[in-house]
This record gives structure tokens, sequence and C-alpha cells, in this order.
């Protein structure tokens, strides 16, 4: 596999397995019912592992993109990245704090307190991507706010998505329990989501006016960067509109069916779709953002 598709495919894991990673122990904290029995602990334990994995071979590979072939790559040139440039140390650290996160959930034993330390840690391995993006790459005192935007876009983004793998967990099952536990946890998710879209939408924007810049415009629609950004905002709005959809008219209908004693089957089979769709979307989403990160935005052209 060429150099830089190997590059996106593991950013594209890494995205992924910190979004599982960080985003159910944040679930399982502020839901209004925990994911049944120990699978939401046991997810988010493998996602660290893959974390780290992913992290320490994404290293390898963008050590070999910016040596021009996988021959070049040795310790020498890969200690050179940690050493040198923020980007590797980015990587190591990320492989870290997974680790870390990792074990906390492991020895916790699902206790909250446990859930809060490793949720913390792995919102560090979560940060991390903004030293391994083009959050890093603006210069002076704007440069700081360009790098507080985007690991506000990443842990934003977590929370949202990790919602996700969290409510898919709960409505899996199938006992009245866990119905009634999907049911208050979408509804009680109302502010959190909201405030995550927010955050997500506000953040972008910061994150679009560094990477385009003031004559950058023009080139949206002609360059690789530009492109994948449409199809992000794209994708962005489809999973607003079926979040909205959820929040305002088929989580009401499955509380109203509970509530009324009534069967909530066909409300639940709804939910099920509908989370399901903004889950596929939100992981093709992670596809493009990882994609834009070997671009190079207008504003560097």
């Amino acid at each position: 596999m060429p150099i830089d598709l190997t590059v996106v495919a593991l950013r594209w894991v890494q995205f992924g397995s910190a979004v599982v990673a960080l985003g159910l122990p944040l679930f399982q904290v502020y839901a209004s019912a925990a994911v049944p029995g120990t699978s939401g602990r046991r997810v988010a334990m493998i996602a660290g592992l893959v974390l780290a994995v992913a992290s320490a071979f994404g290293l390898f590979g963008q050590t070999a993109m910016m040596a021009g072939s996988w021959e070049a790559v040795d310790a020498a040139a890969i200690g050179y990245v940690v050493q040198s440039m923020s980007l590797g140390t980015a990587h190591v650290v990320r492989a870290g704090l997974a680790l870390l996160g990792t074990t906390v959930l492991l020895l916790g034993g699902g206790r909250r307190s446990a859930a809060l330390v490793a949720a913390a840690l792995f919102a560090g391995a979560t940060a991390s991507f903004a030293w391994s993006g083009h959050g890093a790459s603006s210069q002076g005192p704007a440069g700081w706010i360009h790098l507080m935007a985007d690991i506000v876009h990443a842990l934003a983004g977590a929370v949202w998505l990790g919602a996700l793998i969290g409510f898919s967990l709960l409505l899996l099952h199938r006992e009245a329990n866990d119905v009634h536990a999907s049911a208050r946890s979408l509804t009680g998710f109302g502010t959190i989501g909201t405030a995550a879209v927010a955050a997500l939408a506000f953040s972008g924007v910061v994150n679009a006016a560094f990477l385009v810049g003031p004559d950058g415009s023009r080139l949206l629609t002609s360059s690789d960067w530009g492109q994948l950004l449409v199809a992000k905002l794209a994708l962005f709005l489809l999973m607003i509109w079926l979040a909205a959809q959820n929040r305002y008219s088929l989580t009401p209908r499955l509380n109203q069916a509970l509530t009324e004693g009534r069967d909530g089957t066909e409300a639940v089979h709804s939910l099920r779709l509908s989370v399901g769709l903004e889950l596929a979307a939100g992981v093709a989403l992670l596809g493009l953002v990882a994609a834009m990160g070997v671009q190079s935005p207008p504003a560097s052209m």
C-alpha cells in the first residue's frame, strides 16, 4: 500500500479508536444508566489498546512519509521525528496515555471513579491529535488559538460520536430495563449533545479561517483538501439532521409509548436505524478528516 494511503488509514483507525476509548467511559459517567454488563468497559479497553498500537504504527508511517520510502525508516529516523517534531512527540504521548487509560479501566472494575480517570487520560490522548495535524501549523499568538480550536474540535467530536456508540450498545439489548435506560439516556443527552455540536461548529469555523485563509476560498472546489472539506460539511449536516430527528421525534415517541404502557418495539427499531445511520456518517466523516490531514489546505498553497 502507498505510504500516504497507509498514513490515512492509520489516522482513521486512531481517530475511531480514540472516539470509542474516550466517548464510552464518559457516557458511562453522565448517562442516566450504564451500558448493560461489562460490554461498554470491554469495548473501551479494546479501543484503548487499538489506539496505542495504531499510534505506534502511525509514527512509523509518518516517518516513512517524510523520509520518502519505507526503507529509509530506521531507529535514527524515528528518534529524530520524536525528539525534533511535535508530530512525533504527539504519537508517543498518545500511545502512552492510551495504555494508561486502558490499564485504569482494567483495574477499575467498572467503578465510576475509574471511568473518570480513564476518560481524562483518553481525553489527553485525543487532544494530542492537534499536534499531529494542521492545528500546530500556525505560528505566533494566533497559533495558540488555532491549536486550542483543534483540541476542542477533537474532544467535542469524541463526546458526540462516543455517545452514539453508547446508545447503540444500549439499543441492541431487548430487555425492558435496557429499553427504559435507552429512553432516559437519549433524553438526558440533549443538553450535552447540543453543547458538543455547538463546540464542533464554532471550533470548525475557527479552524477553517486559519486553513482556508483570506484568499483561499477560490481553491475550495479545485483543491483536494477543499473538496474533502465540502464532503465533511455535508456529512456533518446530515448528522445534525439525524440527531434532531432522534431528539425531537423518535425519542419522544419512545418515551410516550413507555409512559402509556404500550409496546415500544417499533420506536426502538426506528431509533436503532437512525442512530446507526448517524454513527455510520460519523465514521465516514472521520475518514475524511484523516485524509484532510495529509493534504495541503488552501492557506498553505
